[in-house]
């Protein structure tokens, strides 16, 4: 069984800041936002990072009651 991709994260890092990451929900999404800081900022942008979910949960009734 493959995992889904949940989202698509996009780096940011200014030097003098640290780095940011937001999260999209599409890969469009995410190539907009990339593409617009590259070329308005002199930030480095990484291209979008698939999020992929690790591991499958399902909440039990008693997981709330711990």
């Amino acid at each position: 069984m493959g995992f889904p991709v949940t989202g698509y994260v996009v780096f940011v890092y200014h030097s003098d800041v640290g780095s940011h990451h937001p999260q999209f929900a599409s890969i469009d999404e995410a190539e907009q936002f990339a593409n617009d800081l590259r070329a308005l900022t002199n930030l480095t942008v990484s291209e979008p990072i698939p999020v992929i979910a690790t591991e499958s949960h399902k909440e039990r009734v008693a997981d709330f009651h711990k």
